[in-house]
C-alpha cells in the first residue's frame, strides 16, 4: 500500500502540485476541472431535489458518499446523477458526493465525522483518519446485524480474509478495500540504460546485484546520478516484513509476517543490511545532490536525464514499469528487489457513520461499491465517452482531446474506492486485475493479517519514536550522513529511549490474542 501511492501522487503533482512518489501501487489518476477546493458538492443539479431529502419520483432518502480526489473535479454533479440512477433503481436511494481532498483529508475527515449537518453516511477509514482510531472513538457503526444480508456475496466478492479483516474485538465495524494486499520494492530505471546491461522490465534482482547493475552503469555515466528522489528521500520498502499498518515500522513481523514474534525493524537484520547498502551506494556516488531537500518528482528527473531511476512498489514490478512508462513519458524497466512477498492486512476501510439517518440504505450502498460494476467502474473511471473511452483491448483510455490536466473526474482513483478490480483497467493491460488477484494469492499471508492495533495505550511513546524516525530513516536511505555506523547506533539508542519496546510489548499482546495464544 499503498500505502500503493505514487499514480495518486503523481496526479497531485501535476494538478495541485502538492507532493510525488516514485512508482506506487495505484493507477494514473487525476483530478481535473475547475480546480475548486470545495469539499461538499452542490448535487441538486444532479437529482433535482434538496441534497438531503427525495426526487420527483416520492420521496427517497439521499446518503452521502466520501470519494477521495485531488481536487474537485468539475463533473462530480453528473457522476452523482449516473450514481444515483443506479442506486435509485437498486436499493432506494440518491447518492450525494462528498469530495475528500487528499491534500486536506484529514482535516476534513475530522469536521465531517464531528457530527452536525455536514457529515458522512459512507466513508473510508484509513484517508485521512485511523480506523482503529474512529471505530474507538464510536465514529464507526458496528456492523454486523446490519451487513448480514449482503455479507455472503460481499465475502465471495471481496474474500473472506478482506471482508472480516474490519473486526475490531470481535465486532465488525468496517469492510475491508480489495486492493493489492502484497507490494514488492522495485527500482525502477529508463528502459534503455537496463537493457544496455541485460535488464528488462519487471526481472529480479536482489540488493548485491542490483548494487553491481548501480556500479556498471556510474562507470559508463559518471556524470549522471542513479538513485533520485521519492518525495524528498528514496522509499524502499521491504517485503520481507509486515510492518503491521504502520509506515513508520514501530515493530514488525519478520520472515515476511510468518513469525509471531514483534520485533524491532531498525535493530532487525533486516535493516541493518539495508544501511549498508546505503553506505555502498553513497560511497560510490550515485545519490541525486542533495536529495533531501528536493522537491522534484520521478517525471521531472527521469525523462530529463537529471537522474536514471527511483525506488518503488508495486504488487507486480513489470505493471510498475508499464505504469512508468506511460506517466513518464519514457520507457522505464522496474526491477524487483526481493524474490517473496507478504499479504498484509487491508489499510482502508468501508464503514458507516453512525450519526446516519438511514443505516439500511447506507449499508445497501456499501454492498453496492463491494459488489456492482457499474457503481465502481463509474466512481474510478467515470462516465463512458465523457471522461473515458473503451479501446479494442477492452480498455481504458482518456476520451479524445483529454488528458490528466482536463479531464473533468478522478480517473483511476482505483486505490480510494472499495472494490477497484470490477473496474475497467485505465492505462493498464487488460489482465490488470487478474495479476493483482494473482499477486495477493500467491503472497504469504502474515499471520497477523486481520488484527487491528490499537496503540492509544502507548500513544505518547508512538508519538516520541515517530519523531525519532523521522530524524534518522530518510537521511540514512538518502545517504545524507557521514559516519553510518554511528548513525545506526544513535537510531537505535533514541528510539529505546522514546518508547519502542512499550509500542513492541503492546504490539505483542494484542497479536497473541488474536492469535488465541
Amino acid at each position: 500500500m499503498t500505502k500503493r501511492i505514487f499514480a495518486l501522487l503523481l496526479a497531485l503533482t501535476l494538478v495541485v502540485t502538492l507532493f510525488a512518489a516514485c512508482g506506487g501501487n495505484n493507477e494514473s489518476s487525476t483530478a481535473g476541472g475547475d480546480n475548486s477546493t470545495s469539499s461538499k458538492n452542490d448535487s441538486s443539479e444532479a437529482s433535482g431535489e434538496d441534497s438531503k431529502t427525495s426526487t420527483d419520483d416520492g420521496d427517497v432518502p439521499t446518503i452521502s458518499l466520501m470519494v477521495t480526489c485531488g481536487t474537485t473535479p468539475a463533473d462530480t454533479a453528473d457522476i452523482e446523477a449516473a450514481l444515483s440512477k443506479i442506486t435509485r433503481e437498486k436499493i432506494g436511494c440518491n447518492v450525494e458526493i462528498i469530495t475528500i481532498e487528499i491534500g486536506n483529508a484529514t482535516q476534513q475527515m475530522n469536521l465531517l465525522l464531528a457530527g452536525g449537518d455536514d457529515t458522512l453516511d459512507v466513508f473510508y477509514a484509513g484517508i485521512g483518519t485511523s480506523f482503529v482510531n474512529v471505530a474507538s472513538q464510536g465514529q464507526a457503526m458496528e456492523l454486523d446485524s446490519l451487513m448480514e444480508p449482503y455479507a455472503e456475496e460481499m465475502k465471495k466478492a471481496l474474500g473472506e480474509n478482506v471482508y472480516e479483516s474490519g473486526r475490531i474485538n470481535g465486532k465488525l465495524y468496517g469492510v475491508g478495500r480489495l486492493l493489492d494486499q502484497a507490494s514488492v520494492p522495485c527500482f525502477t530505471i529508463r528502459a534503455d540504460i537496463a537493457e544496455e546491461f541485460d535488464y528488462k522490465n519487471g526481472d529480479k534482482i536482489n540488493l548485491e546485484k542490483l548494487t553491481e547493475l548501480f556500479q556498471k552503469v556510474h562507470d559508463k555515466y559518471p556524470d549522471t546520478p542513479i538513485i533520485g528522489p521519492n518525495n524528498g528521500a528514496p522509499n524502499i520498502g521491504d517485503s520481507r516484513v509486515d510492518s503491521l499498518g504502520d509506515g513508520n515500522k514501530l515493530g514488525v513481523l519478520g520472515n515476511m509476517g510468518q513469525d509471531e514474534t514483534v520485533i524491532n525493524y531498525y535493530e532487525s537484520e533486516y535493516y541493518t543490511e539495508l544501511v549498508s547498502y546505503f553506505k555502498k551506494w553513497k560511497e560510490m556516488g550515485i545519490y541525486m545532490p542533495d536529495l533531501l531537500n528536493s522537491t522534484e518528482a520521478p517525471v521531472d528527473f527521469i525523462p530529463t536525464g537529471k537522474c536514471f531511476g527511483c525506488f518503488a512498489g508495486h504488487f507486480s514490478a513489470e505493471m510498475n514499469g508499464i505504469w512508468s512508462s506511460s506517466n513518464f513519458g519514457v520507457d522505464c524497466a522496474s526491477l524487483q528487489i526481493y524474490e517473496d512477498t507478504v499479504a498484509v492486512t487491508p489499510g482502508a476501510y468501508g464503514c458507516i457513520n453512525p450519526a446516519t439517518k438511514n443505516p439500511e440504505k447506507a449499508a445497501g450502498l456499501l454492498y453496492l461499491l463491494s459488489t456492482d460494476a457499474d457503481v465502481e467502474n463509474l466512481l474510478i473511471n467515470g462516465i463512458e465517452g465523457q471522461h473515458y473511452q473503451v479501446l479494442e483491448d477492452g480498455t481504458a483510455t482518456y476520451v479524445d482531446g483529454q488528458d490528466i490536466t482536463t479531464v473533468g473526474w478522478c480517473l483511476g482513483y482505483s486505490w480510494a474506492n472499495q472494490n477497484s478490480t470490477l473496474s475497467i483497467p485505465f492505462e493498464y493491460p487488460a489482465d490488470y486485475f487478474d495479476q493483482l488477484l494473482n499477486a495477493n494469492a500467491s503472497a504469504k499471508q502474515s499471520k497477523a493479517f486481520g488484527c487491528q492495533f490499537d496503540l492509544t495505550g502507548v500513544s505518547d511513546a508512538v508519538s516520541a519514536c515517530t519523531n525519532v524516525v523521522n530524524q534518522y530513516a530518510n537521511p540514512l536511505a538518502a545517504g545524507s550522513v557521514e559516519d553510518f555506523d554511528a548513525t545506526l547506533a544513535k537510531f537505535q539508542e533514541d528510539l529505546k529511549a522514546a518508547g519502542i519496546d512499550e509500542i513492541i510489548a503492546a504490539r505483542q499482546e494484542q497479536l497473541d490474542e488474536f492469535l488465541g495464544k
